[in-house]
């Protein structure tokens, strides 16, 4: 868990985040949380971008784009965020909205598998237990639409009740009841790849 002051020194926190990302081990999963203080979708700060671009040079993916911190309708950022270099693991991330404070919650959901220590070399298959194709995710809103009432205002203060209910919509209306397999995994198919990594070097010395 990451924490850095608005009023901190960007530079000297890009050193100290390369070094630690450089010190993680490379055969774990890895997530990072965060208040970084860099609004990845104000793409007219400089800070920003070049934050954005050292998170993707190391193999990691923020899992949220959407507001986290408002002071008003008109001042909106996203400085809070998930970070993962496993991003075939991720099921879903999400802002939760109507919260009583400046910072919205942020959560993610990962589909981990435990490992034997012998089966850390990547698996020639990947299995999908979920499809979160464009109508599953649109019966899981109108399942929710449904529930609303319990999901937020004054009559939801447990946060296991939210949890719940949500992870039931996702488990009705997403789960596949035959888990598909497929060759494609992170190894042979990365999302990020060495040309990519160098074209976001390269860009990013151009700008600094």
């Amino acid at each position: 868990v990451i924490y850095r002051s608005p009023n901190g020194d960007p530079g000297e926190f890009f050193t100290e985040f390369t070094q630690l990302v450089s010190n993680f081990p490379k055969d774990c999963k890895t997530v990072i949380l965060g208040d970084f203080n860099f609004d990845i979708i104000n793409q007219n700060n400089r800070f920003s971008n070049k934050f954005e671009n050292l998170i993707l040079s190391h193999g990691f993916f923020p899992l949220i784009s959407k507001p986290t911190h408002s002071i008003s309708d008109s001042q909106q950022s996203c400085i809070d965020n998930i970070l993962t270099d496993d991003i075939d693991s991720v099921a879903l991330s999400a802002v939760v909205d109507n919260m009583c404070s400046h910072h919205k919650p942020i959560l993610a959901l990962f589909n981990f598998k435990n490992l034997k220590s012998n089966d850390c070399v990547s698996p020639p298959k990947q299995t999908q237990y979920y499809s979160y194709s464009k109508m599953n995710i649109q019966s899981v809103l109108n399942d929710l639409e449904v529930k609303k009432h319990s999901l937020y205002g004054p009559g939801c203060t447990d946060f296991e009740i939210f949890f719940q209910i949500f992870s039931q919509a996702i488990d009705t209306n997403c789960k596949l009841s035959t888990p598909k397999t497929t060759k494609r995994n992170s190894v042979n198919n990365p999302w990020i790849t060495d040309s990519i990594i160098d074209a976001i070097q390269v860009k990013d010395s151009l700008h600094s």
